[in-house]
């Protein structure tokens, strides 16, 4: 049987290369110009694609951001505001940010530049599809590991989704002492070996006392994550970063309870953890780890605004307003639902919200769930 050009690609790398570590092995699974996952025309998002995302659940997500843009720009005075979006999937995202903003706030609509972060040409002319009416504030941009190519912004830089797709190297405990696990190919078939550290950055990551891993304890780094994260305050003179993303804070994600990893496949909205099946053709993701976005981001000028689940971020920017408004549609009452509820997305979605040059800013999204007006309606959530 004919071997995938994608898998060939990367048996041939070993074969000249030896080993690779598990980071370069998914950055080619999902990144590789031409078959990589994010490369190829395949539908990934949506019922005909392999999972979902919070913006394509409904569009009152994207509309509840919009309106914390849009204090964010009030705070910081006006003036032009340039927000940066890391993947924008569909585009559908964007197009509910920029609707919802055009329709309720006019004056905050005049001055707002929307950039698109994207690397797949496919994704580009979907996007460019689904915002016909809204060109005028879009543009294309393009990111590498020497950084973007636009000048610095006031604004904010805005990701859904982004930082979980990040190639991560797999670490695991071997007589305690932290091993790499890399990937080999037997048979014309990829399997994994431990071996040294490829990067001491790695030992450095897990010199922290509240990471305590344990003998066998297998888990995910995402130094990609950190480089983004070093080079956004190069581009942002002012202004906010907001990442929505699953993981947890660093003792969460490396505790005992997730001593296999938090690695996971997706494919025709089935999981699996096998990353070496179907290569090119289904999602890698692991958790991300929020403790080293805040710490990276401290290091190089971005504060910590906030962090809180997705649930106590959309409800105090008003995602319970909008129930009562749908109140008779039951489908959309469930589809609403579904952004906040505990157990689902709402738990497991995290939100980060760091600023630049601002002062102690104090946002709507990020309302402590006891303040007056939210306690009553957090209460009725019920049923």
């Amino acid at each position: 049987m004919e071997i995938p050009a994608l898998k060939k690609e990367i048996i041939d790398l070993i074969n000249k290369r030896g080993k690779i570590t598990f980071a370069d092995f998914m950055e080619l699974a999902l990144y590789h110009p031409a078959h990589g996952y994010y490369a190829s025309g395949k539908e990934k998002i949506g019922k005909k694609g392999d999972y979902y995302t919070s913006s394509d659940v409904h569009p009152v997500f994207g509309e509840l951001i919009a309106r914390q843009l849009e204090q964010m720009w009030r705070l910081m005075g006006k003036g032009r505001f340039t927000v940066v979006e890391m993947g924008a999937g569909k585009g559908w995202f964007c197009y509910d940010i920029l609707n919802f903003i055009k329709k309720k706030f006019p004056e905050f609509f005049e001055e707002i530049d929307y950039k698109i972060v994207e690397i797949s040409r496919n994704l580009i002319e979907r996007q460019s599809s689904a915002l016909k009416g809204l060109e005028e504030k879009v543009s294309w941009e393009s990111f590498s590991e020497d950084g973007f190519l636009f000048e610095p912004i006031v604004g904010s830089f805005l990701s859904n989704e982004f930082v979980d797709s990040l190639p991560v190297h797999q670490v695991v405990v071997e007589d305690d002492c932290l091993k790499e696990i890399y990937v080999t190919i037997k048979d014309d078939k990829f399997c994994e070996v431990i071996d040294d550290l490829s990067d001491p950055v790695l030992e450095d990551y897990f010199a922290k006392p509240e990471i305590d891993l344990k003998e066998g304890q297998r888990v995910e780094v995402n130094l990609k994550a950190l480089d983004w994260m070093k080079n956004i305050p190069h581009y942002l003179n002012r202004g906010f970063v907001i990442t929505i993303d699953y993981g947890h804070l660093a003792e969460d994600l490396y505790s005992e309870q997730r001593y296999k990893g938090t690695l996971m496949c997706y494919y025709e909205h089935t999981t699996n953890e096998n990353p070496y099946e179907r290569v090119g053709s289904q999602d890698i993701t692991s958790h991300v780890n929020f403790s080293s976005l805040m710490d990276a981001g401290k290091r190089c000028g971005l504060n910590t605004t906030g962090f809180t689940r997705q649930s106590n971020f959309l409800i105090a920017l008003g995602i319970l307003d909008e129930m009562n408004k749908a109140q008779g549609d039951i489908g959309k009452l469930l589809t609403i639902k579904n952004l906040f509820l505990p157990g689902g997305m709402g738990d497991v979605f995290k939100v980060l919200i760091q600023h630049k040059g601002v002062d102690n800013p104090e946002l709507i999204g990020l309302r402590s769930m006891s303040e007056p007006g939210l306690v009553g309606e957090v209460e009725g959530l019920g049923g």
